[in-house]
């Protein structure tokens, strides 16, 4: 029996919630992305899928999705992990983010779908909301959106409409961020040399130039 090789790459990285916040919102839009472009994936997230991960990660499951190339990427509180197809973790980081008490969890919220649809899901993940968390389950063609206090479907919309509002949500973040720390490129000084310019010293003629003789005077 060929023995499993793990490789475990341990780093630490220091997110703040607010990172991590968007790391999970990066996430999902890469996810989305891919979808709406009508690229297939040739897995799905299951509960068998969560239930290994919970096994070998350490943490509260924040986020779990699928990547192109047919990994899986695991995102809880503490640790940021990618996995092979067939469940070897090769790539691990720890991570300091912020806990949360979640009353629905990750089996919870895709137990949920699974009953309102027959659809894959490609991916799950926990997005902060001013002050409150919600799930955010997507399959191949519809997000669902989940609050994680009460089991409960709270909207579903196209992935091409959830994606149309994380690029939105994402530009306004942008624009504040942008608005609190203003640019500080400054245009550079302009050459005082050129006489022609508006503003600049005209051209005093060559240096110690008799008193007398300027301009052609004798």
């Amino acid at each position: 029996m060929k023995k499993i090789v793990w490789i475990l790459i341990i780093m630490s990285l220091f997110f703040s919630s607010k990172i991590l916040s968007n790391v999970l919102i990066e996430g999902e839009r890469s996810l989305l992305d891919y979808l709406v472009e009508g690229k297939a994936l040739n897995m799905a997230v299951d509960i068998s899928l969560i239930q290994s991960v919970q096994e070998k990660v350490p943490g509260e499951i924040q986020a779990v999705f699928l990547l192109p190339e047919g990994s899986v990427r695991v995102i809880t509180d503490s640790h940021f992990v990618t996995l092979s197809e067939t469940g070897e973790i090769y790539e691990i980081y720890e991570i300091t983010g912020s806990g949360t008490t979640l009353k629905v969890g990750i089996i919870d919220a895709l137990s949920l779908v699974s009953v309102q649809t027959r659809e894959n899901v490609f991916g799950i993940f926990l997005v902060q909301e001013e002050n409150s968390y919600f799930w955010h389950v997507v399959t191949g063609t519809r997000t669902f959106r989940l609050a994680s206090s009460f089991a409960s479907t709270l909207s579903i919309k196209s992935n091409e409409e959830a994606l149309e509002e994380i690029n939105k949500g994402l530009q306004r973040s942008e624009e504040v961020r942008e608005n609190q720390h203003p640019s500080e490129k400054q245009g550079k000084p302009e050459d005082p040399g050129k006489p022609e310019d508006p503003g600049k010293p005209d051209d005093p003629g060559p240096p110690n130039t008799p008193p007398g003789k300027e301009n052609g005077k004798k």
